[in-house]
């Protein structure tokens, strides 16, 4: 009997798992993560780290016990929470967000780079369209950032 390709397709399914770190340590923990599972030649797909959930990462694989021994040897890394998740619940944490989504008219900012910064100013206006903003500065001028 001949085999064919499609007999040997693997059709195991990835899932996501939760792994608690240390705040502030998220991406320290997924690059640790990262090359744990390459130098053990483990199937890890992806890892996601996210600013908006602090001292979480989710890590997509096929084996809970591989995952679970391999992280124990990084010090960031806290546990695994029990059981997968749903790709629905991190869906939100993979699409973009825009850069003046959170910035509204009238907010008072502080630059934080360039040759302004740590020059204090209040937003003016927002073009949404081009993802600008316009500033006035406590100094007196104004400047279009984007």
């Amino acid at each position: 009997m001949v085999s064919t390709s499609s007999e040997n397709i693997d059709t195991e399914v990835s899932s996501i798992f939760t792994i608690k770190t240390q705040v502030g340590k998220e991406q320290n923990t997924a690059d640790l993560i990262n090359s744990r599972a390459k130098k053990g030649k483990l199937n890890v797909p992806s890892i996601l780290v996210t600013p908006d959930l602090r001292g979480y990462i989710f890590v997509e694989g096929f084996d809970e016990e591989l995952i679970k021994n391999m992280i124990k040897t990084i010090s960031y890394a806290r546990n695994m929470l029990e059981g997968s998740i749903p790709i629905q619940q991190i869906e939100h944490f993979l699409a973009p967000t825009s850069a003046v989504a959170k910035i509204t008219e009238g907010d008072l900012v502080e630059m934080i780079a360039g040759p302004f910064r740590g020059e204090k100013a209040k937003i003016t206006h927002i073009d949404y369209s081009k993802e600008e903003i316009k500033v006035h500065f406590q100094s007196g001028f104004h400047f279009f950032l984007l």
